[in-house]
């Protein structure tokens, strides 16, 4: 059974919703979509600017307080996603409405809270439960023992705290579990999903078709313009300082760096390395400052610039 891929980004990260115009929120979905989600997490706040023909059937609605229940009363989601802390709200949705029940775990706790819920009849109620936390390698058996033990569903949602959210979520895929929940653009706490998404093209050795390469450019191009942040993996790529950073080029054998456009400095204003302020601390006067300076520069420029970077004599 195929393994539905959700992606939770518009059910947590907050964005102008008086900036954001539908065709933004619409162009978004539309590319995470194409990057290989089954489903996409959303606010009430972000649903309201979507098409309320295709709640049913791609959107899962977060359910946070009362307001989040009327709007699954007046329109029906693929699932309603409810965490632990927000349990009473459970009897305000609709009978006939699919919940998801999310609980935070681990490796050591999700067996004994899960045998533990059985105890609630609220259970009769959920139509899946979502697993959120770091599971380690113990992934596979968890995903295991959930189906032997467990009568419903269940949807992992790999926490990337450690850097092992990719690797737990390839691990859950490989053991048939039904469900996997991850962040477009994020990767800092969740597990991001174009991450994901590649990691699994390249371990399966198949190449990445040309649309979903497509979809994840205009996914990270809309990204950026509805939550005014840039996508985990370009920040990376914008970071002239990561050492990752470097493309080689096998053919020619020539290293590229990409590099980030930097503001031209306002010549009125004194800018100072940290060897600058070294030298100057000692109480030299302002002549042989500056002539030790142009010596250490002349010397061996590369090496200044290099040492000059590290601070190591800060």
């Amino acid at each position: 059974m195929k393994t539905a891929l959700t992606d939770r980004t518009l059910g947590y990260m907050k964005f102008d919703t008086e900036r954001t115009g539908n065709e933004a929120l619409t162009a978004y979905t539309k590319a995470v979509f194409g990057c290989g989600a089954d489903y996409i997490e959303v606010t009430s706040a972000a649903a309201a600017k979507l098409d309320p023909a295709d709640y049913e059937e791609k959107y899962i609605l977060r359910v946070t307080n009362s307001y989040d229940c009327g709007f699954c009363e007046a329109n029906r989601f693929a699932y309603a996603v409810i965490s632990s802390p927000y349990i009473r709200l459970l009897d305000k949705l609709p009978e006939d409405q699919p919940v998801i029940f999310e609980i935070h775990a681990d490796e050591y706790s999700a067996q004994a809270i899960l045998l533990y819920l059985h105890r609630y009849s609220f259970v009769r109620r959920i139509a899946a439960i979502r697993l959120t936390g770091l599971f380690g390698d113990s992934i596979a058996s968890l995903v295991k023992w959930c189906r032997n033990n467990i009568f419903l569903p269940v949807d992992i949602c790999p926490l990337n705290s450690m850097l092992t959210g990719t690797t737990d979520a390839a691990a859950a895929e490989e053991a048939g579990v039904r469900m996997l929940t991850l962040s477009f653009g994020r990767g800092y706490y969740f597990t991001a999903l174009e991450q994901y998404v590649i990691n699994r093209c390249v371990v399966s050795r198949n190449p990445m078709p040309k649309d979903v390469i497509k979809s994840m450019c205009i996914a990270s191009f809309v990204f950026s313009d509805i939550f005014g942040a840039i996508p985990t993996g370009l920040a990376r790529m914008l970071d002239s300082e990561s050492e990752s950073m470097a493309v080689y080029d096998t053919d020619s054998a020539v290293m590229y760096r990409p590099f980030r456009a930097k503001k031209v400095p306002d010549r009125r204003i004194s800018y100072e390395n940290i060897i600058d302020r070294k030298i100057k601390s000692i109480g030299l006067e302002h002549e042989i400052e500056n002539a030790v300076i142009d010596m250490l520069k002349k010397v061996n420029f590369s090496f200044y610039k290099e040492i000059t970077k590290r601070n190591i004599i800060d």
